[in-house]
């Protein structure tokens, strides 16, 4: 089945947004939405599903639970990759959104260098509009949907809610920035990657995304991860996905092929020849000997 193409001019939502200065949309089921640029800043938040993100010519797969922020005149589209479409909501708004002074200013770091001069600057080390961050906490998913609440019920002060909600999410962003610019600067890079495999070890995750992510390259990345931790990043995240496999296996009467969608393998059997090979006992075996330990 064709999933729709999103056909919406872009600039035609402009005199809504700069007589509100936010607006909320969502996009449901999409397969593509074309190349497009605007007048405004742009946060988008991957509601549902995967999809391929083109940015200024840079292309990044988004999913689930990912967000960024695209600025003042840059050109970006999106095309879903699995057929099964996305969903997303843009929240579009204006600088002058957060102070008056604003008015005028045409970047997000602009906004952020002044607007929210007191915070760590260290933080700003990368370039914001060229990253794409994961709310693994689910903390802007819910300041998002208290956003559309918002402004769907327009109750008195609904534009200051907006306005706080909105700074909260760019601080919670900053915070993320933060983090990454650690590992930007080469001091602790295998160990961020140490920890991104920990929190994100259940999802589709490629080293070469994250050498996008941390502005590595690709070789100099997964060199660097095999000398620090001694074995590939392939390999780490394999044995990750393992042991919580096992985990799982031995605390819970899943099904083989829950858990292992669970633990990030779409292909049950290559699951459990990873866990034969690491344990020595196929997950039937390794239940039966560990089941309820």
């Amino acid at each position: 089945m064709t999933q729709p193409k999103v056909q919406m001019d872009w600039q035609a939502v402009l005199p809504d947004v700069m007589r509100e200065k936010i607006l909320l949309l969502e996009h449901r089921a999409s397969s593509l939405i074309p190349l497009h640029s605007h007048e405004y800043l742009e946060l988008t938040y991957i509601t549902r599903g995967t999809a391929e993100h083109c940015l200024d010519g840079q292309t990044v797969t988004v999913r689930e639970g990912d967000y960024f922020i695209v600025d003042y005149g840059s050109r970006h589209s999106y095309r879903n990759t699995d057929g099964q479409g996305f969903d997303n909501t843009d929240c579009l708004f204006l600088p002058e959104l957060l102070d008056p002074v604003l008015k005028g200013t045409k970047s997000l770091r602009s906004l952020l260098e002044h607007y929210l001069l007191h915070f760590n600057q260290r933080a700003l080390a990368q370039n914001p509009v060229r990253m794409v961050f994961h709310d693994s906490d689910g903390r802007v998913g819910e300041l998002i949907e208290r956003m559309q609440k918002e402004q769907m019920e327009r109750a008195a002060g609904y534009t200051e809610f907006l306005r706080c909600y909105l700074v909260e999410i760019l601080l919670l962003t900053l915070r993320r920035m933060e983090n990454a610019s650690a590992a930007a600067t080469g001091d602790d890079v295998s160990s961020c990657l140490v920890e991104y495999i920990r929190e994100h070890y259940m999802e589709q995750i490629t080293l070469g995304e994250l050498a996008k992510r941390f502005n590595y390259s690709l070789p100099y990345l997964s060199k660097r991860f095999r000398e620090d931790v001694g074995v590939s990043f392939v390999s780490y995240l394999q044995s990750y996905r393992v042991m919580e496999g096992c985990r799982l296996l031995a605390s819970t009467n899943r099904t083989l092929a829950d858990i292992a969608g669970m633990v990030g393998y779409r292909d049950v059997k290559f699951f459990a020849n990873m866990v034969k090979r690491h344990t020595g006992f196929t997950p039937r075996e390794f239940r039966r000997r560990h089941h309820g330990s």
